[in-house]
């Protein structure tokens, strides 16, 4: 069964039961250099596992980019 989600602002359909492990992996998002955020509120890396996404849910996923002088 497919479900609705908002990732940074855009609608997107998915499997449903998918973790958000699943789902960076998936979008090929290194979830080392990335922080996310799940209907408002920060997750912590230890809790991509447990984080099952469900229809409506909405996520912002902010990559670190390196870099400098």
């Amino acid at each position: 069964m497919e479900i609705t989600i908002t990732i940074n602002g855009k609608q997107h359909s998915i499997h449903d039961g998918l973790s958000l492990s699943s789902l960076l992996r998936f979008l090929g998002i290194n979830s080392d250099r990335v922080a996310v955020e799940h209907n408002m509120e920060i997750v912590n890396k230890n809790d991509f596992n447990d984080t099952v996404l469900k229809e409506n849910d909405t996520l912002e996923i902010i990559t670190f980019v390196g870099g400098g002088v």
